[in-house]
C-alpha cells in the first residue's frame, strides 16, 4: 500500500520518519514482498518450519517482537536440516519485523545476511528479494541513489526468473524514489511500468494502490486536477476496502480541493479522513489531515479553527518526531551494548582457550553419540522425503486421471458436433440434389423465369454447403495444429476494405450501408488469413441479421498496446440465453436472418478459436431488437 508524503509539507529532519510510514505501509500490508515472494524460497522446507512462519507473520504486524520469537525458532530449525532456502526466506523475514518495529539498521543486517546467502548458493530468487529490500531501507535512510541501484539490479533478476509481481513492486518502489528526489517523468514511468504489469498479470487490487502515488506525484508537479482524478479513483471504488489507501486518498482530494480553490470541499473529505484515520489509528495521516484542515478554515477566514487545527498538527509532530529520536538512541545504545559485549567475548575467548584442551577428551564421548544421532537424522529425513514423493505420486496420478475424463468428453463433444454438422450439411445437399433432378427430368415444362429461380434457390444452397465446409475445414485444422500463427505487421485499413469489397454485393443486394471508420496508418500484429476469416465471418453475419436499409458500421481504434475491432449492425439482435451460448462448440446453433438466410453455425466458434489463437479476446454486447456489437482485440508490437 502507497502511503505518498507532501514533502514540502515538512522539515528535511523529519524524511526518515516518513520513509517509515511509506515504505512499511507499502512493503507490509500487501503480504506479497515478505510472504508471496517467499512461498518458492520456503516450499521445499519441512511442515515444522512452515508452521513456525505462519505463526510468526500471523504476529507480525501487531507484535512482531513475538514474532520474531518464531522466526528465530524457525531458522534454528533450518540450520539444523540445512535447509539453505529456508534460511534464506527466514531470515529476510526477521529484516521485515525489524523493520515493522522501525529498527532500519538491523532490518538492513538481515536483508544483507539473507542476500549474501543468496548469492553463495546462487538463488536468483532470494537475490531478487534481497537487492528490493535493501533498496527499500535505503530509500527510508535517504540513500536514495543507491536504493535507485538496487532496484534495478533487482528488476534485471526478475526479468530473468519471469517474476511479474516482484517486478511491478520495483517499479512501484522507484517511482516512490523519483518522487521524493523530485524527478517527476521518472517517477510517472516507473509507476506506468507498475500498472503496466499490473494489467498484464490481472491484479488489479495491487494497481489500485498505484493512483495514490500518481495523485502524489501530479500534486507535486502542481497538476492538481489529475491529482484530483487519481485519488478519485480509489474513492469512488466501493469495492476497494483498503481503509489506509482509502484514508489516504481522501486527504489528497482535500488537499487537491483547497489547491482549486474549494475549501469547504477540502474541509469535507478531509473531516472523512479524520474519521477514517482515527478508526485505523493512522498517526501519520491524522499529522497531514490537521494540517490541511488548518490551511483549509484559514482560507475561510475561520481562524478560530484554523488555529485549533494548526495546535493539534504541531503536537502530533512533535509526538511523531519523539518517536524517531527515541529510535535512534535505542540504536545508539545498542551499538554501545554491542562493544561491550566484544570486551566481554574477548576475554571469555582467552578463558574459553585455558580449558578448551580439557574438554577435548569428552567431546570424543560425545562423537560417537552424534554419529548415531546423525545417521538416525538421516533415516528420518529419507522416510519423510519418500512420504513427500509418495504424496507427489498421488496428486499427479490424480491430475492424470482428470485429464482423461476431460479429454473423454471434449471427444463427446466433437462427435455430437460433427453429427450436427453433417446433419446441416445434408439440407442444402438434398435442396441440390431435388433442383437438379427437377430440371433435369422436367425442364421443357418450366418457362425462363421459373428456370432462373431454381438456379438462384441451387446457387444458396450450395453458397451455404460451401460456406460451411470452408468453416468446419478451417476449424478442424486449428484443431489438429495444421494452421499455425503467422503475424506480421500489416495495416488494418486494407484488409478490412478487401472484406468490404468482397461482402459490397450481399449488402447492396439487402440496401445495407457499411460504413468504414479506421486509421488508414493503424497498424498490427496480424496473421493476414485468420484475420480475414474472423472479420469476413462477423460482417457476413452482420448483413445476414441486418434489415434492408439499416447500416453497419466496422471501427478500429488502439489503446496502449491492443488494437479493438468493432463490428456494430442495426438488426434484430440476440437474446440473451442465446448470447451465452454463441462461442461454445457444445451449444451448437444457428438462427435464420431477416430474408431468411441460413446460416453455416460453425462461424462464430471459428472466430473465436482463431481470436484465442493470437491471444486476443472476443465478445458481444446486443439487445434484442436494436442491433449487435462483436469485438475482438489484436496485439501490437
Amino acid at each position: 500500500m502507497l502511503r505518498a508524503i507532501t514533502f514540502q509539507s515538512f522539515k528535511k529532519q523529519n524524511l526518515k520518519i516518513l520513509y517509515f510510514i511509506l515504505f512499511s505501509l507499502f512493503l507490509f500490508p500487501v503480504s506479497t514482498l515478505l510472504s508471496q515472494s517467499h512461498v518458492e524460497l520456503l516450499e521445499t522446507s519441512s511442515d515444522n518450519i512452515k508452521l513456525l512462519v505462519r505463526k510468526a507473520d500471523d504476529l507480525k504486524f501487531e507484535l512482531p517482537d513475538s514474532a520474531n520469537i518464531y522466526y528465530v525458532e524457525a531458522l534454528e530449525m533450518a540450520q539444523l536440516e540445512n535447509d539453505t532456502s529456508g534460511m534464506i526466506g527466514v531470515i529476510s523475514k526477521i529484516g521485515g519485523a525489524y523493520y515493522i518495529l522501525g529498527d532500519y539498521h538491523q532490518a538492513l543486517n538481515s536483508f544483507f545476511e539473507s542476500l549474501k546467502l543468496s548469492q553463495l548458493n546462487r538463488n536468483k530468487t532470494g537475490i531478487a528479494i534481497g537487492y528490493n529490500n535493501i533498496g527499500i531501507i535505503l530509500s527510508a535512510q535517504g540513500k536514495n541513489n543507491q536504493a535507485i541501484e538496487y532496484h534495478r539490479k533487482s528488476i534485471v533478476l526478475c526479468e530473468q526468473l519471469k517474476d511479474s509481481l516482484m517486478m511491478e513492486k520495483n517499479f512501484f518502489n522507484l517511482g516512490i524514489v523519483f518522487s521524493s528526489l523530485k524527478e517527476f517523468d521518472s517517477a510517472l514511468y516507473y509507476t506506468y511500468k507498475a500498472q503496466e504489469v499490473c494489467d498484464l498479470i490481472e491484479y488489479p487490487r495491487e494497481k489500485m494502490r498505484t493512483y495514490n502515488l500518481l495523485g502524489e506525484i501530479y500534486f507535486e508537479r502542481g497538476e492538481f486536477r489529475k491529482a484530483f482524478d487519481f485519488y478519485s479513483i480509489i474513492v469512488k471504488d466501493k469495492n476497494y476496502n483498503n481503509n489506509w489507501e482509502r484514508c489516504y486518498a481522501l486527504s489528497g482530494i482535500a488537499r487537491t480541493s483547497l489547491k482549486l480553490g474549494y475549501p469547504n470541499e477540502a474541509i469535507r473529505y478531509a473531516l472523512i479522513s479524520d474519521t477514517l484515520a482515527k478508526d485505523i489509528h493512522a498517526l501519520w495521516d491524522l499529522q497531514r489531515i490537521r494540517e490541511i484542515l488548518a490551511q483549509a478554515y484559514a482560507a475561510k477566514g475561520d481562524f478560530q479553527n484554523a488555529y485549533v487545527n494548526q495546535i493539534a498538527f504541531k503536537q502530533l509532530s512533535d509526538s511523531l518526531l519523539n518517536k524517531e529520536k527515541e529510535q535512534e538512541m535505542n540504536y545508539l545504545h545498542m551499538l554501545q551494548k554491542d562493544l561491550e559485549n566484544k570486551e566481554l567475548k574477548h576475554s571469555f575467548d582467552q578463558q574459553e582457550e585455558r580449558i578448551k584442551n580439557q574438554k577435548l577428551l569428552n567431546g570424543i564421548y560425545f562423537l560417537v553419540g552424534f554419529v548415531l544421532l546423525l545417521l538416525a537424522l538421516l533415516l528420518w529425513r529419507n522416510l519423510a522425503l519418500k512420504n513427500r514423493l509418495n504424496r507427489r505420486l498421488k496428486a499427479q496420478n490424480s491430475l492424470i486421471a482428470s485429464k482423461n475424463k476431460e479429454l473423454m468428453l471434449l471427444n463427446a463433444t466433437k462427435d455430437r458436433f460433427f453429427h450436427m454438422v453433417a446433419h446441416d450439411l445434408k439440407s442444402p445437399l438434398s435442396a441440390m440434389i431435388s433442383f437438379t433432378d427437377i430440371l433435369q427430368t422436367n425442364l421443357e415444362l418450366f418457362d425462363e423465369t421459373q428456370i432462373r429461380e431454381f438456379l438462384e434457390s441451387l446457387h444458396q444452397s450450395s453458397s451455404q454447403g460451401f460456406k460451411l465446409l470452408e468453416n468446419l475445414l478451417d476449424w478442424a485444422r486449428l484443431q489438429t495444429n495444421v494452421i499455425t500463427y503467422q503475424p506480421h505487421e500489416l495495416k488494418l485499413y486494407p484488409l478490412i476494405e478487401d472484406t468490404m469489397v468482397l461482402l459490397q454485393g450481399n449488402a447492396t443486394n439487402k440496401d445495407i450501408g457499411i460504413d468504414l471508420v479506421v486509421d488508414q496508418d493503424l497498424m498490427a500484429l496480424i496473421d493476414r488469413n485468420m484475420f480475414l476469416t474472423v472479420l469476413r465471418n462477423l460482417v457476413s453475419n452482420a448483413i445476414k441479421y441486418s434489415h434492408p436499409g439499416n447500416r453497419i458500421s466496422i471501427e478500429a481504434e488502439r489503446l496502449n498496446k491492443t488494437v479493438f475491432v468493432r463490428v456494430k449492425d442495426q438488426g434484430i439482435g440476440i437474446p440473451e440465453e442465446e448470447r451465452l451460448r454463441l462461442f461454445n462448440i457444445e451449444s451448437y446453433f444457428s438462427r435464420p436472418g431477416t430474408n431468411q438466410e441460413k446460416g453455416t453455425g460453425i462461424g462464430l466458434v471459428l472466430c473465436h478459436d482463431f481470436v484465442n489463437k493470437w491471444g486476443g479476446k472476443i465478445s458481444v454486447e446486443s439487445t434484442e431488437g436494436q442491433g449487435s456489437c462483436f469485438t475482438f482485440t489484436v496485439p501490437t508490437f
